[in-house]
């Protein structure tokens, strides 16, 4: 069973139960049927009913767990991919040229891990923290350091600066901020007239303005130091974030759709970036 449906919520198997059985009477048959067989969730979870209602119910994100949401979201981007010989690659605002990469897309996505990992970089995402370090810069003395987890130069910066297992970590995260940026909001990588909420909240981006392939080459690179740390082996995240170091351009195509499609504008509802 993929770690991923470990973290379904009681509300989320009675919403699925309730979406695909119009008969009450059946839905502890369908949840028993869950309980007996968890592989049978992978199955379940691909109906049409379920995806229909990702793609068009309005409030549904407040009704399920978010790791139920956008794991409906994910097989639906999927779904779309195997429909289509190409995906669009943004190339300017509002400008996407079809890239007939769609089977190397589907390769990378086989991948359960790397299908878990997507989704949980989306929760991720939801709420935003900040936190304080102190930085030992000589004996006694202590350099105070407010971080946001949605900056992505300041924590590529904290993963050069610091030891284990707290490099992992600045790593890490600097490189789910550039998978997500590229993958939700790549509006945000070109220059136009009106900037968004979340343009105006993260200083950081504007480095990267008309710079996505190298925030793209950034990402990877941050992925694959990430990989190679001891911290990365003992939490089994070492294979899969260099999976991701080596795919990240066709990572990113899923949650392109995701957010072309189904997202929207509501994705500035559902992701609040706070002010760094």
């Amino acid at each position: 069973m993929r770690r991923i449906f470990e973290k379904f919520s009681p509300v989320d198997f009675q919403f699925i139960a309730e979406s695909l059985c119009e008969e009450e009477k059946k839905q502890p048959q369908l949840l028993a049927l869950i309980r007996r067989d968890p592989e049978s969730l992978d199955e379940i979870l691909n109906h049409e009913k379920l995806l229909k209602q990702v793609a068009l119910g309005k409030d549904l994100f407040l009704r399920i767990s978010p790791y139920l949401y956008f794991e409906l979201l994910l097989r639906r981007a999927i779904l779309d991919i195997e429909r289509e010989a190409y995906t669009l690659e943004t190339i300017g605002y509002k400008t996407r040229v079809p890239v007939f990469d769609q089977k190397k897309v589907l390769t990378v996505l086989s991948q359960e891990t790397v299908r878990d990992y997507l989704v949980e970089l989306l929760v991720s995402f939801v709420r935003i923290n900040s936190f304080t370090l102190y930085i030992r810069k000589g004996e006694g003395i202590y350099l105070k350091q407010n971080i946001s987890d949605f900056d992505l130069d300041l924590l590529s910066e904290m993963g050069r600066r610091v030891e284990e297992p707290y490099r992992f970590i600045f790593l890490k995260r600097a490189g789910d901020i550039a998978l997500f940026v590229s993958g939700i909001f790549p509006e945000q990588l070109f220059a136009h007239h009106h900037p968004s909420p979340l343009h105006a909240r993260a200083h950081w981006l504007r480095k990267w303005v008309n710079r996505g392939a190298e925030l793209e080459e950034k990402g990877s690179s941050l992925y694959r130091e990430a990989s190679e740390s001891v911290v990365a082996k003992e939490y089994h995240l070492d294979t899969v974030l260099h999976y991701l170091a080596e795919n990240f351009p066709f990572t990113k195509k899923p949650l392109n759709i995701i957010t072309d499609r189904y997202l929207c504008f509501r994705k500035y509802d559902i992701f609040h970036p706070l002010p760094n």
